[in-house]
């Protein structure tokens, strides 16, 4: 279940998790794959592991119908624990209902006891937030002291991107917060404001029932409403093509990627290029970007004395993850994104030293 730094943290808790997916024999078939996402055939399978091929085929479709390996045609594969097994399984739900709230209690105590530890280690991080979608137009500014080299806006930075190079959209629900009603911890936003997907990925969700098709001018408001709502547009950090096939819009409550940061106050594993920038001749002090930052780097600082002008917002920036949540819902347009850093996102997805299609050359 590894690739590169992704793969399955050793704790006691991760071996009951396993025995509640397989059985003993399963295991022992699932064991001869040579890794994550690395397809192999029941024929190639009952070959290596030396079982009865008709048996293979049976264990494999059974798993697979489950949602606890990967199924394309005739070939099978092991899946990365998260991302990859968790969103097949919430999505498929083939599992006993006994089984799938097992499954759904071990995630929801992952959510804050594995995935952020595993990936604060990763280097280069593999999360980054895209900022809102009028941020070209209405939020970003250029600081100037960075070298001119650094100033341009990278691919994979903009959730723009995504509607203005593709031409099939689709929604998702979110598997995050399906988690948390399946363990009886709803959240207060709907899991239907949950993934959007785009191009080839957007296509194959549609055709398999499990995503909405959604015109540009419905993909366009789909993603302004989970602005609106607060969530954050958490994407791969990456500048190729795959940057631009599927966000997760994340609250930090319920969401693997951004609840744990917002839980334990790391944001070095998801953050963006750009600061959030107070203009205070604009700012009311209505605390609206306060109430919505999923990190809680907003406070509003009182006076002490008679001095009003001691009344401001303040941003703690060691907090921020610059996902362009406050200034996306600032009505007075108060909140300006400055770019600051020129840190990535790397030319293709990354898993440590090795790109994902140097994992899994043959």
């Amino acid at each position: 279940m590894r690739l590169g730094q992704l793969g399955a943290p050793k704790h006691k808790k991760m071996l009951e998790f396993l025995k509640t997916l397989w059985n003993e024999e399963e295991i022992q078939l699932l064991d001869q794959f040579d890794g994550a996402f690395k397809f192999m055939s029941a024929r190639n399978l009952a070959k290596k592991s030396g079982m009865d091929k008709d048996k293979v085929k049976t264990i494999l479709k059974g798993c697979a119908k489950r949602g606890t390996i990967f199924r394309v045609g005739n070939d099978y594969a092991l899946l990365t624990l998260a991302p990859g097994l968790f969103e097949n399984y919430i999505l498929t739900r083939g599992d006993t209902e006994e089984n799938t709230k097992k499954v759904a209690e071990f995630f929801w105590w992952a959510f804050e006891n594995l995935f952020p530890q595993m990936y604060n280690s990763m280097n280069p991080p593999v999360w980054r937030p895209k900022l809102p979608y009028d941020a070209v137009e209405k939020l970003i500014i250029i600081d100037e002291a960075i070298p001119v080299k650094d100033q341009q806006i990278l691919p994979g930075e903009l959730v723009l991107d995504m509607i203005e190079k593709n031409d099939c959209f689709a929604k998702l629900y979110c598997q995050c917060r399906m988690t948390g009603k399946l363990v009886g911890q709803p959240c207060k936003i709907p899991e239907e404001l949950g993934c959007f997907l785009c191009g080839l990925t957007a296509k194959m969700a549609i055709k398999a029932g499990l995503a909405t098709e959604l015109s540009k001018e419905e993909a366009i408001q789909y993603i302004k409403d989970c602005e609106k709502a607060g969530l954050v547009h958490m994407g791969i950090s990456s500048q190729g093509p795959e940057t631009n096939t599927f966000i997760c819009n994340c609250c930090n409550c319920h969401c693997l990627g951004l609840s744990g940061m917002a839980k334990l106050g790391i944001a070095d594993y998801g953050r963006s290029n750009f600061v959030p920038e107070i203009l205070p001749e604009l700012c009311v002090k209505c605390e609206s970007c306060l109430k919505k930052c999923p990190m809680n780097a907003i406070i509003h600082q009182y006076p002490l004395g008679a001095q009003q002008t001691e009344e401001r917002i303040i941003i703690k920036t060691q907090k921020c993850i610059g996902c362009g949540v406050c200034a996306a819902n600032c009505s007075k347009n108060a909140i300006k994104l400055v770019k600051r850093r020129a840190e990535g996102p790397p030319i293709e997805l990354k898993l440590g030293e090795k790109s994902v299609r140097e994992l899994l050359a043959p």
